[in-house]
């Protein structure tokens, strides 16, 4: 998953809004949107990594959600021991076992996975954090954050946030035009109009010759000379009674953007979690 914002508003007549763009190599396989359970037993909304078996973004029992980006290395980096996939799942699974996200990730050693960076919340609990396990300042001289068991970290307060593949709130072109648009799309009444408008701001692709350039002004990724782009744009809305509507749309990851009009919907809604609680 390469871009995400979202704003968090516990009070607001639409407490959450989640707008996405998963980047991926269009030869990794990947399951669609739809419901399926973790080892264990709970029951998880999201894509799937069909090779590693761990997701980008997702919803479980209890509240919560996880969401990944990967922060980018160039040389890219060796493949470290576990998938950062494995992170979304863990923080789902174990939600009726931990509800102190401290404790969880010290089973989670930060040199066990590449460059990532990782959202927690539990909304039932309030609870929001953002980790990373790469030095943020590296990337974003101005980010600020605490280090624990050699993750930086630091708690996320209520509003608009976004990520892409540098630190929390780097203002790449890209992330702040999502963020914009996240802001802008709550003016909007109308869920499906609300969507709509979201949807086009994740379609938006910003071509461009240097591929550092395109990968940091463009919503929607098109790199044919390294066969990878955007695979799949998601939003999702939380309604006042917890109700979570969620709607994926996966692309022919060969056709570029003209195949974006014909791009494959599906949509899912569920009780989610019961009224929100502040941060």
């Amino acid at each position: 998953m390469c871009l995400i914002a979202w704003r968090w508003q516990p009070e607001a007549a639409v407490p959450l809004i989640v707008a996405a763009n998963r980047d991926e190599a269009w030869d990794r396989p990947t399951l669609p949107l739809q419901r399926w359970r973790l080892d264990g037993g709970p029951e998880v909304l999201s894509g799937r990594d069909a090779r590693a078996g761990g997701a980008w973004l997702a919803w479980g029992e209890h509240g919560r959600l996880a969401m990944l980006t990967n922060v980018r290395a160039w040389p890219p980096e060796p493949a470290a021991p576990r998938s950062r996939g494995e992170l979304v799942a863990g923080w789902l699974r174990d939600a009726a076992r931990s509800h102190d996200w401290p404790t969880w990730l010290s089973a989670h050693p930060a040199t066990a996975y590449n460059g990532c960076n990782l959202v927690l919340a539990d909304l039932c609990q309030g609870v929001w954090v953002w980790l990373t396990n790469r030095d943020p300042t590296l990337l974003d001289p101005r980010v600020q954050a605490d280090r624990q068991d050699g993750w930086w970290w630091r708690p996320l307060s209520p509003g608009v946030h976004a990520l892409s593949n540098a630190a929390l709130d780097t203002p790449w072109p890209k992330a702040t035009m999502l963020a914009d648009g996240v802001g802008a799309a709550l003016a909007e009444p109308d869920p499906d109009r609300r969507e709509a408008r979201l949807l086009a701001v994740l379609r938006t692709h910003v071509a461009d010759p240097d591929p550092v350039q395109h990968l940091q002004r463009s919503p929607w990724v098109w790199w044919p000379e390294r066969r990878y782009g955007t695979r799949s744009s998601l939003v999702a809305q939380l309604d006042r009674n917890g109700t979570l509507r969620v709607a994926e749309w996966t692309y022919d990851p060969e056709a570029g953007p003209a195949g974006i009009p014909s791009a494959e919907v599906r949509r899912s809604s569920m009780v989610w979690c019961g009224m929100p609680t502040s941060s």
